[in-house]
């Protein structure tokens, strides 16, 4: 009696859970189906399969919009944007989660509680910091905001991961003489690369599917991310729905790409903090 009630419940899970992945995953195929047909045959019957199958919409977005620029930009942002966080990051985890100072607790936690504040609250004092920095219609000024406002959950995730490395090895290196950035570099970062990795794949997914901030701050066409050119470029052809679902298309394929191959990583680096 017992194992039917648990295979009962495990199947109902499995159904729900089914259904939330069909839900999730129709756009994409309806994206990826209506991208390869023309403007004519998608009037004619929006919801049917296409009659011929065409990529001339993807050869348009890369003749007519220079995709590959389109690309470069948001690859290079966050790429930099990543880095930078990482750069401040890691350490003050580091010292948060390892070091004895006044008042750490009290600091980690007015960190962490800046993550309750909306965004939209600092966009008039940012937008008026990068104008006087020069910065706006600039790929800086969109690295600083990504950079700067992903730190609060990065410290968060790798206080706790950093909380688990063996005060026993740190003790090791401080005897044979270890400086405080040869430590971060030689065994701190090392043994945090799991959770490193489970960052790069939220932040990286997170700003690419960002459209807010490149908005805000990028103006011209040449400086705009592959998300913004999509929402902002492509809205000049809003009646070529074909050629608006192949530039959604291309925009969605890359995060979850990461997501699927990279998965392993975000389960380890979602955990391995929790563990002693």
């Amino acid at each position: 009696m017992a194992n039917k009630k648990s295979l009962m419940a495990k199947s109902i899970v499995y159904i729900i859970l089914i259904a939330i992945a069909i839900i999730d995953f129709y756009p994409v195929v309806y994206m990826a189906l209506n991208s390869s047909r023309s403007a004519v045959d998608f009037f004619k019957n929006p919801g049917g399969l296409p009659r011929h199958w065409d990529f001339i919409n993807f050869k348009a977005l890369y003749l007519r919009f220079d995709v590959l620029r389109l690309l470069g930009n948001t690859l290079f942002s966050a790429i930099a944007s990543f880095l930078l966080t990482m750069a401040i990051s890691i350490p003050a985890s580091y010292a948060f989660a390892k070091l004895r100072f006044p008042l750490r607790s009290a600091l980690l936690m007015l960190i962490i509680a800046t993550m309750a504040i909306p965004s939209i609250t600092f966009i008039v004092p940012n937008f008026l910091l990068m104008s006087h920095l020069g910065l706006v219609d600039h790929l800086g000024s969109v690295i600083l905001m990504w950079a700067i406002t992903s730190i609060p959950s990065n410290v968060f995730l790798l206080v706790s991961l950093m909380r688990g490395i063996p005060g026993e090895i740190l003790e090791a290196s401080r005897i044979d003489g270890i400086g405080y950035f040869q430590t971060i570099s030689r065994i701190v970062i090392p043994l945090s690369v799991p959770g490193i990795i489970t960052l790069a794949i939220f932040n990286t997914t997170g700003w690419w599917n960002d459209l807010f901030t490149p908005l805000i701050f990028l103006q011209s066409d040449e400086m705009k991310t592959m998300t913004l050119a999509v929402a902002t470029i492509l809205k000049r052809f809003d009646t070529d729905y074909p050629l608006l679902l192949a530039g959604l298309f291309m925009t969605s394929v890359p995060p979850i790409i990461i997501y699927i191959a990279l998965q392993g990583y975000i389960r380890k680096g979602l955990v391995i903090g929790s563990v002693k």
